[in-house]
């Protein structure tokens, strides 16, 4: 695992998550600033829960026993952090912002 694997994780959660995401909220939401700050705070997380979960994945399935982890069992460890990391990022933002961006007022 290296530069690689941030990279690449960082172009999934971008291109899979971000844009979807933005698109989708900026039609329910109809405003540009918050679809862009329910979208970015969703990516930020799940990029955060991304790599973390990498790492911790990789330290946890790597033994001398049995060898390195296969790459498909990190990335479904990854993937199933990245989206426990965008989620509480947005349960974060709702629960100590004071007016949330996707509420309407």
């Amino acid at each position: 695992m290296g530069p690689a694997f941030v990279a690449a994780g960082w172009m999934m959660v971008i291109g899979m998550a971000f844009t979807p995401l933005f698109i989708a909220a900026w039609v329910v939401l109809r405003s540009a600033w918050r679809a862009f700050a329910l979208a970015a705070t969703f990516t930020a997380g799940a990029f955060a829960g991304f790599v973390a979960c990498g790492f911790l994945g990789y330290s946890l399935m790597n033994s001398d026993t049995t060898g390195r982890p296969s790459e498909t069992s990190l990335l479904l460890f990854s993937t199933a952090g990245a989206i426990a990391g965008g989620v509480l990022a947005v349960w974060v933002l709702n629960r100590f912002s004071k007016y949330p961006p996707w509420k309407r007022y």
